[in-house]
């Protein structure tokens, strides 16, 4: 099973401008070429889809609060609640467009400290409504996620969650938290659970910064 880099589901969550995104019908035919080409050589391919929230080198990025990544020179729009609802569906959309461009299935990047991984530690959330405060609320954005993609795209597709192991930063998740939200992402429709560690700020060396 092969997978992809990272495909942002919006613009919001590019990496940087103009990288790739999973969007639109446009989008579908580019990829349906290289997905005929996995199968055609027996194998099956997933798309990542990842959005970099704080991480995003350009001035509209977004994260759950106003706190800017020391790694980053852009500092993030805090997303209203209605912006948090329809990420989670831009996910579900983008996870239903990989389907029609012939992916076998989808990874939701939830590690290495991209947006999902900030939503659920305290060190990158400070909301006050439905999707901050409690670990059960910080975690809702995640699971709707993957409920939301599940919806989408039917039981017959692979949805695979990366599940950051160990943050390697100040207020990270703990162990109980980590398995907590491993069996709701399971409840919630994941196929496979994947696993990182390290966000890209850590000062413990585990990836090179540049990735």
């Amino acid at each position: 099973l092969i997978v992809t880099g990272g495909i942002a589901p919006n613009w919001e969550g590019w990496l940087k401008p103009f990288a790739e995104r999973m969007t639109n019908r446009s989008h579908v035919k580019k990829h349906k070429i290289v997905t005929d080409a996995v199968h055609a050589a027996g194998g099956k391919i997933a798309m990542q889809i990842l959005h970099a929230g704080r991480y995003a080198y350009h001035p509209l990025s977004v994260a759950p609060s106003r706190i800017q990544a020391p790694i980053n020179p852009f500092k993030p729009r805090a997303l209203t609640t209605w912006g948090v609802k329809r990420t989670i569906n831009d996910f579900a959309d983008s996870a239903a467009l990989a389907k029609e461009a012939g992916y076998d299935g989808v990874e939701i990047m939830g590690s290495e400290g991209y947006l999902i991984n900030q939503f659920l530690v305290k060190h990158t959330n400070q909301r006050t409504d439905e999707f901050g405060g409690s670990y059960e609320n910080r975690m809702r954005f995640p699971v709707e996620i993957v409920r939301k993609v599940r919806e989408k795209v039917g039981p017959n597709f692979i949805i695979i969650y990366r599940l950051s192991m160990l943050d390697l930063i100040d207020d990270g998740s703990s162990w109980e938290e980590i398995v907590q939200l491993a069996k709701d992402i399971e409840k919630a429709g994941a196929t496979i659970i994947n696993t990182g560690i390290g966000w890209h700020e850590a000062r413990v060396p585990t990836i090179a910064t540049s990735v």
